[in-house]
């Protein structure tokens, strides 16, 4: 199964929040993973490429600007997990002790933990699993999706800014089949090449970090997958999964964030402004 809960998190008081909130919001999911399981959080920490969760930074906010903090007000942080025992370590460990008692502190501001909800209706939240992607709808040959953090691809000491379709779904692929217990021909990574992009609405964006920054694109993109049963089965399984998964590089502090839009939906609601 993979699981999308959104956690809230309440300011305890006003502040700014200057470089890039998702790095730290990272290092708090990896204290309450070691305080729950220090053998499982330092296996995670360990395991360099392709980690079994992602964790955004606070959604509805623009990630390339300092964030204006204000006492009492509700933020909301999306997690995403890709095996069932790291979606049950973490929600014991919520469950069973009061993390609220436990701030998370950025920069100069402190956020008390409120609890978590997974609900479908959420356009951020979700439960799916290998199964139910594999049964629905995997012909279209036109797939429409949007990433809303910055994405890029990194390959060896570069960094990739643009949404070639083949880093895209290479990128997907490897993540898939490492967590679902249905996996898909590895060969159809050197197919991915004939996914050709149709439209594209993308711009450039930072996310600033203490001493760097990372660039990367946010927008629209209309991919067309050729008419080959095998190539369409995969690539609209992948696109549907990237929602779990994130796309590309430091998916686990958030860029990345991306979703399919199916053909029936309008999804106008940004992840951030």
């Amino acid at each position: 199964m993979f699981y999308s809960p959104i956690l809230k998190f309440r300011a305890l008081e006003d502040g700014a929040i200057n470089f890039y909130a998702g790095r730290k919001i990272h290092g708090w999911f990896f204290k309450v993973l070691k305080e729950a399981d220090a053998e499982l959080s330092n296996e995670l920490h360990s395991n360099i490429s392709d980690k079994s969760f992602t964790v955004s930074s606070f959604i509805g906010h623009n990630v390339s600007k300092p964030l204006e903090v204000k006492e009492g007000k509700t933020y909301l942080v999306r997690v995403t997990l890709l095996e069932d025992r790291l979606f049950e370590l973490f929600t014991n460990r919520v469950f069973e002790q009061n993390l609220s008692s436990e701030p998370m502190r950025i920069d100069d501001v402190s956020f008390a933990f409120d609890g978590f909800v997974i609900d479908k209706n959420h356009k951020w939240s979700g439960v799916t699993s290998e199964e139910e992607l594999f049964s629905l709808d995997n012909s279209e040959n036109i797939i429409t999706m949007k990433f809303f953090t910055p994405t890029l691809f990194r390959i060896g000491d570069l960094h990739l800014r643009a949404p070639e379709p083949e880093k895209v779904f290479t990128s997907l692929l490897r993540k898939f089949n490492k967590y679902s217990s249905i996996k898909l021909n590895e060969g159809l990574a050197e197919r991915f090449k004939e996914i050709k992009i149709l439209e594209q609405d993308v711009v450039q964006k930072k996310v600033y970090f203490p001493g760097f920054y990372l660039q990367g694109f946010v927008g629209r993109v209309v991919f067309w997958v050729p008419s080959d049963s095998e190539l369409l089965v995969a690539a609209n399984v992948l696109s549907r999964f990237a929602f779990y998964s994130g796309v590309g590089y430091k998916v686990t502090m958030g860029l990345g964030q991306a979703k399919r839009i199916e053909s029936t939906e309008r999804f106008e609601s940004e992840m951030n402004d």
